[in-house]
This record gives C-alpha cells, sequence and structure tokens, in this order.
C-alpha cells in the first residue's frame, strides 16, 4: 500500500437547521463559523443538521483474545491536520490497570473512520522482569504545528492507587507521566517522563492524564494554549483534578492549581466566552458529573459543582465542541457535545448529549448502546460526521468504533415504520496460533434492532456466506422483529481467500433491508475488520515526508516507510530499492529490521533521493523498493511501488542585464546591472574579466549592481554575464579609453 495524506480544507458551516431541529424549531440567529487564527488551523466542524433521520454505524477495533492481547481498555480518539482518524487503547496482558505490563497501541484511518490499518504500538510494555507499563491514552493534536501528543501513565511497580511521593523517572515505586510525541502525523513517536514538570507539589504521591483527548485552546489571551487533565493525590490523600499545560507547543509543560476533592478522570472545553469548562468523573459517588470553571485557561478554576443533568456511574466520558472553528461568542461556539454511561446504577446506557448554551442545559440525549458501556471519546471528523470510540460490553467487550452525525442524534425516536440500526458487529473466532491463513473460516455476530413500534422483516446480503437468505441457510434474515426488539446473528461467516491475504485485511460489507408493510428501509454496514498474515506477513506503506512547491537538481526527497508485521511470529525484513540508506547491502545505516516482533510495526525515516536533472525532465520521481520478510522457512515478498512525488521546476530566474564601461580619475571601469524579472528571490552572481561579485536575495524588481575596475586607462570590448541558479545571462560592452 501506498500511504497518502490529506489535507482536508475546514468546513465552514450555519447551524440553524440543526439549532431549529434541536430547539423546537425556534429560528437562532447564527454566524457562519470561522476560524479565529490569523494561520488557520485545520480543525473540523461537524456538518449541519438537514432534517433526516441521520447515519450510525461501528465496527469493532479491538477484540479481547485477537491481536496479541487478551483485553483492551481505555480508548482515545483523535484526528490529525491531514484528517486522518487515530484511535488509541490499552493492550493489556494481564487485564489489569497499572502496573500491568501494559502497552499502549493505536489503529489508523485514512477515510474518515470506514476503515482501518493494522494495530500498532505506539508505546510497548515489558512482561518480563523488571515489569515496565504504559496504560491510559490521551491525544492532543496540535493545530497550529500538526505535533500529536498521546499522553499516558509509565508504571513500573506501582500504580495510581499504590504510588510514593517522588518524581524520579527511575523510581520504580513512583508511577510516572509519560508523553509520547509525533511529527508525521502519528505514524512514529519520541517518549519523554514529564513526572517533575506535572507535579506541582513534591508532597503529592500520585498522578495520571485522564484518557481520552485533551484540548487546545482558541479564543484571547490563552489562544493556542494545549491542555491536558490529570487526576492526582495530593499529600492529604485527596483525589483532585487539574490542568496541565504548555504555552510553547509542548516543549515544556506546567502545572496548575488543584481543583476539589473526590474528582477523578476529568475532560476540559473552551466555552464560547473563552472560559474553560471542567466535567469531571466524581470518586465521591454522587452519581453525576461535577463541574467547575476558569477564567485563566485552566490554570486555577472556581467552586466545584454537581450537574444532576448528567447523571454518571463514576465513569470516564467525553466533552466536545461540535463547532471548534466557531467566532467567539457565536450561537455555534456553544453547542457541545458529551458521552456518558446515563445511568447511576451501572456503566450501561452509552448516551450522546447536545448541549446549545456551554453546557448550562442538555436537552437531547440519543442512546447509541442500551447494554453495557463503560468509557467513551468523541472527535469530530473531517467529513462532517462524528467519531465515537468507547467500550461495550461494560468495559469487557474490547474497543469499539462509531460513526455518526448530527441528524442521527437529533432524530426522534423512530415513529417510521421499519427503521433499524445495527447496534453491534464483532469477529467472534479467535485468531489461529500462526495467523490467519487462505481457507480459514472466520465467524462474525450482528446485533440489530427495531427503532420503531411497527413489525419489520430483516434481510441483509453482503460479502458473507451463511448470511443472505437468497443463497444460504442458515441466514441473518429476521421475519417479524417486533416493535423495538433486538436480534443478534452468529451464523454469518467468511473464508479468507488469498485476495485478502494480498490485501492484508478483510472488511465485510452488507447491507440490511427492512421490510414493515409498504415501507421499506435500507441500512448499509461495514466491518468490523480482521488484519491477516501467516508467518512472515507484512503489510508496508511509504509517505513523501518534505514536500515542496519546486524543486532543483540536488535537493533531496525523504521517505518514511512504515512496516507491520500482520503475522503472530517474528520476522526478519529486508529492503531493497532505487534509495539511498534503504538496503542494508549498500549502506551501514539502511531500513533494514533484524526482528520484528508479532503484530508489531517499525518506521524508518533514513530512505531518501536526490533529485536529478532526468528526474526533472521527466517530471517525477518514483521510489522502487522490495521488501523482503523472512520469518522462520518462510520467505514473503512485498513490491511497493512508490509514493510516487510529482517534481515540478522551480520557475528559471529571469534576468535583465546591463553593462557599460565609464572613466573616473583616468581608470577604466565595466559597471554591469542585472534586474531580477522573476517573481522570487534570487542570488545573482555578476562576473567580468576584471572580477565577480555575488548579490544575495535580490528581491523581485531590484537590481543587483557592481563596478569593476580594470585597473588600467582602457578596456577592450568584451562580454559581462549575470548567473542566478542555473541560468546565465550575457551583456556585451564596448572598448573604452581614458584619457
Amino acid at each position: 500500500m501506498i500511504g497518502h495524506l490529506r489535507r482536508p480544507a475546514r468546513r465552514a458551516v450555519t447551524l440553524a437547521a440543526a439549532l431549529a431541529l434541536g430547539m423546537g424549531g425556534a429560528v437562532v440567529p447564527v454566524t457562519t463559523a470561522a476560524a479565529h487564527h490569523t494561520t488557520p488551523a485545520p480543525d473540523y466542524d461537524v456538518a449541519p443538521a438537514t432534517g433526516g433521520r441521520g447515519t450510525y454505524s461501528e465496527q469493532q477495533l479491538a477484540t479481547n483474545g485477537q491481536g496479541g492481547f487478551p483485553n483492551y481498555r481505555i480508548p482515545a480518539l483523535t484526528v490529525t491536520n491531514s484528517g486522518a482518524v487515530l484511535a488509541s487503547y490499552d493492550g493489556r496482558p494481564t487485564g489489569a490497570d497499572s502496573p500491568g505490563p501494559n502497552s499502549i497501541l493505536q489503529r489508523r484511518s485514512d477515510d474518515d473512520g470506514v476503515t482501518w490499518g493494522p494495530q500498532e504500538v505506539v508505546a510497548g510494555g515489558r512482561t518480563t522482569a523488571p515489569i515496565e507499563g504504559y496504560s491510559d491514552p490521551s491525544y492532543i493534536v496540535d493545530r497550529e504545528t500538526g505535533t500529536i501528543f498521546n499522553f499516558h501513565v509509565k508504571s513500573y511497580d506501582q500504580g495510581f492507587w499504590g504510588s510514593q511521593p517522588g518524581t524520579d523517572p527511575t523510581a520504580r515505586n513512583v508511577i510516572q507521566a509519560n508523553v509520547s510525541s509525533s511529527t508525521d502525523d502519528g505514524r512514529t513517536w519520541t517518549h519523554r517522563t514529564i513526572t517533575a514538570e506535572v507535579t506541582g507539589d513534591l508532597g503529592a504521591r500520585s498522578r495520571f492524564a485522564s484518557s481520552g483527548q485533551g484540548i487546545q485552546l482558541k479564543y484571547g489571551q490563552y489562544a493556542g494554549r494545549l491542555l491536558q487533565q490529570y487526576t492526582i493525590i495530593n499529600a492529604a490523600g485527596a483525589v483532585q483534578a487539574v490542568s496541565v499545560y504548555s504555552d510553547d507547543h509542548g516543549a515544556t509543560w506546567k502545572v496548575g492549581t488543584p481543583v476539589g476533592t473526590g474528582m477523578d478522570e476529568n475532560k476540559t472545553v473552551e466555552l464560547s466566552d473563552g472560559r474553560v469548562m471542567l466535567n469531571s468523573r466524581d470518586s465521591a459517588g454522587s452519581k453525576y458529573r461535577k463541574v467547575a470553571y476558569s477564567t485563566d485557561g485552566g490554570v486555577t478554576y472556581g467552586p466545584v459543582t454537581i450537574d444532576t443533568e448528567l447523571p454518571d456511574p463514576t465513569n470516564n466520558g467525553s466533552i466536545v465542541r461540535a463547532y471548534p472553528n466557531a467566532p467567539q461568542g457565536s450561537a455555534e461556539a456553544k453547542v457541545l457535545l458529551f458521552s456518558n454511561a446515563a445511568s447511576q446504577s451501572a456503566r450501561v446506557n452509552g448516551t450522546v448529549r447536545v448541549s446549545y448554551d456551554d453546557g448550562e442545559t442538555w436537552p437531547v440525549a440519543k442512546v447509541f448502546q442500551a447494554g453495557g458501556m463503560a468509557y467513551s471519546t468523541l472527535a469530530t471528523l473531517a467529513d462532517g460526521t462524528i467519531g465515537l470510540l468507547y467500550e461495550p460490553d461494560g468495559g469487557n467487550g474490547g474497543i469499539r468504533f462509531a460513526k455518526l452525525d448530527m441528524d442521527w442524534i437529533l432524530a426522534a425516536p423512530s415513529d417510521r415504520p421499519g427503521d433499524i440500526t445495527i447496534a453491534a458487529a464483532s469477529v467472534t473466532s479467535p485468531t489461529p496460533a500462526g495467523g490467519w491463513k487462505v481457507g480459514d473460516v472466520v465467524s462474525y455476530s450482528f446485533t440489530v434492532t427495531n427503532l420503531s413500534d411497527a413489525v419489520t422483516t430483516v434481510s441483509p446480503t453482503g460479502d458473507l456466506q451463511q448470511f443472505d437468505p437468497a443463497q444460504s441457510t442458515p441466514n441473518c434474515r429476521y421475519r417479524n422483529l417486533g416493535p423495538r426488539a433486538t436480534y443478534t446473528c452468529t451464523s454469518a461467516r467468511h473464508t479468507i481467500t488469498q485476495a485478502d491475504v494480498d490485501a492484508g485485511h478483510f472488511t465485510p460489507r452488507t447491507t440490511w433491508t427492512s421490510t414493515s408493510g409498504t415501507t421499506v428501509t435500507t441500512v448499509e454496514h461495514s466491518g468490523p475488520s480482521v488484519n491477516l498474515g501467516g508467518p512472515g506477513n507484512i503489510l508496508v506503506s511509504g509517505v513523501h515526508t518534505n514536500p515542496k512547491d519546486a524543486y532543483a537538481v540536488g535537493d533531496v526527497l525523504e521517505f518514511a516507510y512504515t512496516v507491520n508485521n500482520i503475522s503472530t511470529a517474528g520476522t526478519r525484513v529486508v529492503p531493497t530499492g532505487n534509495l539511498v540508506n534503504l538496503d542494508p547491502a549498500q549502506y551501514s545505516r539502511n531500513c533494514r529490521y533484524l526482528s520484528l516482533a508479532a503484530l508489531a510495526s517499525y518506521t524508518c525515516t533514513f530512505a531518501h533521493h536526490v533529485v536529478t536533472q532526468e528526474d526533472l525532465d521527466r517530471g517525477s520521481f518514483t521510489p522502487d523498493t522490495t521488501w523482503t520478510s523472512t520469518s522462520g522457512t518462510t520467505v514473503t515478498v512485498v513490491e511497493l511501488d512508490g509514493p510516487a512525488v510529482e517534481l515540478p521546476s522551480a520557475a528559471a530566474p529571469a534576468l535583465d542585464v546591463r553593462a557599460s564601461t565609464r572613466c573616473l580619475a583616468g581608470t577604466a571601469y565595466v559597471a554591469v546591472t542585472a534586474q531580477n524579472t522573476g517573481a522570487e528571490a534570487v542570488d545573482v552572481t555578476l562576473r567580468t574579466p576584471y572580477g565577480e561579485r555575488t548579490v544575495a536575495a535580490v528581491q523581485p524588481g531590484r537590481s543587483a549592481y557592481q563596478s569593476f575596475s580594470a585597473r588600467s586607462s582602457a578596456v577592450d570590448e568584451g562580454t559581462a554575464v549575470a548567473a542566478a541558479g542555473s541560468q546565465e545571462v550575457d551583456a556585451t560592452f564596448g572598448a573604452s579609453a581614458c584619457a
């Protein structure tokens, strides 16, 4: 596969339709959402409601017992400046929180959450003594620089409750604060421990970043500030919330003043007037969310209050702006989205809510998972939809991604006969010990809910066996599904083909037709995907990392290649190709990987190509690489052409050159003037038989000038030359004799 970065334009929207629908049809004056920064930040607004039924679909991203870990928990979700969706979560070898030897994992979607790449490791734990673990991820994307941060716990021998005071990054009885950062759209990561930076009181004995997503402020004097929420145990043993912030794009981090008692995982959101609202889980047991406000960009907060409109079973939730590009004070800027388990008794009833008044009230609520649902986190996607990453089955069902829109949230309980939703879909067969191979059978489970008050018959089609009633028995048809009823089909199968293995994954595409009387409704659903690969099976993707508007001979094209081992066996990867620092047989610095662990990945950033005149004449350069993976006696070869780089040449410098002679005090001089008539600044070198001079950065319309002394009273007829880049322009001058 060839990786392509997308940079979608930010969505400019009006909210009239959504506000009218959400507020009983009242028309509210609104303005067009626009960025407040002078340099636009590529944030993403929700597409406004149209009054339709909307769409909701979901797929399983991590299934317990598959992909190398028996348990997955703690979702984090973000969208990069390129529009890629990143989903992060814990891989837990023992099924436990820190100090378990957990790993921070990630999957990536480059098509707004429709399909997903393989599971990758952001920070890998160590299961052998001395153990080391990484848990509880939370993303922040700096919209001004593109840098992505993944905050998480680093643990040795103690978790949150057992940690002791101290900030020594090597102390095994201190739970550490770690942050991984990426400057290449989340493909590679660097790591550092920031425990000392985020510990304001040395008496505090514990801290962890609240999982999900932090924020970047957009309004007023604190615009650009990055905020990541933490939960701490102070010297007195109280559990408090605190903002950790950066005003230098993550180079350094500072800690604010802790707030409250009986706090826990907490989130922040910037309100329409520039205040920051903190919304927290309550470990003191009120069974509601706690709220506090900051007027200084999250450094300090006012009194903590209980929001009785937000029931919560002591659980993690999420709060985000629906229109992050909205101008300060606008109606759009007041629209918030919130998700949690809306229950006071158990982690059930997963619900998304909408507020139109900065969280003062929450008039709209839509249940997305009536059964078990634990942690959840929201993000607005580049295509105008909403991403929701959550833990089904009350935290025991792995990690699931849902994609929904504002119409779906605002739609009232269905009064249209036959409206259905695919409430859940999962792979039910475990990954074989040697990885999936041609002929293996993957089993699926689909849960369908009738949203209406009328009986309906549901009939599916798709690329699965034992699924379509027109093709096989058993199948997933359901005759006469009762009002508000749900059924689960477990007969669906897919037999792995060579084409699936070559692609590295299989994602089912299904269509469900619901017929209630004369009303026919269809719902399309994709996923969940399975990653495929026998021993040594790898996926390779490449990206050109330093694009330019124009190229010249000698420019260096830099490439990053990511190799994913999608099998359950280790392998050795050796590349060859037409790049410098790629092939280990040619270069000591290269992209070989001697022992790539099962289901692991690596990214090589050494490979490059120096642009030649032949490349410019052709107008492009395409890397031609071959990656040989050797796992035991199994050898797999992956050929990858690309990513191709278009090479528009820099516009040739344009010079207007004049040369003349003159006399001064009996000495002859040659005066040369070269005017830059091009569109960009250039360095100009003036040469004559009597010397040369280079003038740097001559601006368009300006001239380089030099008068060269002949050091005699006469000069012969000759030629002066002005050079800029590869272009040279001549100008002749006549003979001259000075009296």
